[in-house]
């Protein structure tokens, strides 16, 4: 994620192959709000362009920046056959292809971050800060194991508990995990101190062979919506710092309306 030249504020990683497919589509489809997102205001989509060929968004490499109106998707490895492919908007300038996307905006020493990142996670780490092995066994197959591993996952708050919903057509459960307002922290670096690498790492998924750390200071909140779709789990996580703006929020908000779970 891009904007700064602190590593752990960025997500500059090796990454392997790419299991999850992003790319561009030209059309529109139905929204879906998910239970429990943001209460910002949507930002207004624009209509996908039809100038907008296939490779705004497929060949996209992780880090560069996607058009505006870019009808992008992610594909989900399904227990049958074909993948899940879900479907988002891009309703604004500055964001950038990911697992999904997010969008960095630098304010002088008032850094911003949010995302919309779409994954079938498979494992946690032991501890996000102090001990990041895998957890060993892993996290079983289920929503309600996944959401249960998150749940207890140091040194994060759950600052809304696992609750069911149904969201994008799909049933599953949403929480909501905080960075703790007092993990040590040196803001002059953008590192957590005492952690390993000077980072927190919390969820593994493919494509990426390191533990998720794309959190910025403390008080940062990750919205989690664990889906069962037709026996395949899928995740939607919302990041955003403490000081996102209104602004920032609402393009978050915009790009989650804007999902379309495919099968």
């Amino acid at each position: 994620m891009s904007g700064r030249s602190r590593a752990p504020r960025r997500l500059v990683l090796t990454l392997v192959i790419a299991l999850t497919a992003t790319a561009c589509a030209t059309g529109g489809s139905d929204q879906t709000v998910a239970s429990g997102a943001s209460t910002a205001s949507s930002t207004p989509l624009p209509e996908p362009s039809t100038a907008l060929s296939e490779t705004s968004c497929h060949g996209t490499g992780y880090f560069e920046g996607l058009p505006v109106g870019a009808a992008c998707w992610i594909e989900i490895a399904a227990a049958d056959d074909p993948p899940i492919r879900v479907r988002y908007t891009i309703p604004a300038s500055g964001w950038s292809a990911f697992i999904g996307t997010f969008k960095d905006v630098d304010e002088g020493n008032d850094p911003q971050r949010a995302s919309v990142l779409i994954a079938d996670i498979k494992n946690v780490t032991v501890h996000a800060c102090e001990r990041q092995a895998v957890s060993n066994p892993p996290v079983g197959p289920s929503v309600e194991d996944l959401a249960g591993a998150l749940s207890t996952l140091p040194p994060f708050e759950v600052t809304s508990p696992a609750a069911d919903v149904t969201a994008y057509g799909y049933r599953g459960t949403h929480l909501q995990l905080r960075v703790p307002l007092d993990q040590p922290f040196r803001s002059d670096v953008g590192s957590f101190v005492g952690c390993n690498d000077s980072a927190l790492a919390s969820w593994i998924a493919p494509p990426l062979s390191f533990a998720f750390y794309g959190y910025t200071a403390p008080g940062d909140t990750e919205d989690f919506w664990i889906l069962d779709v037709d026996g395949t789990r899928v995740v939607i996580s919302a990041i955003a710092s403490a000081d996102a703006s209104d602004e920032l929020m609402a393009e978050r908000q915009a790009i989650l309306d804007s999902i379309v779970i495919e099968r």
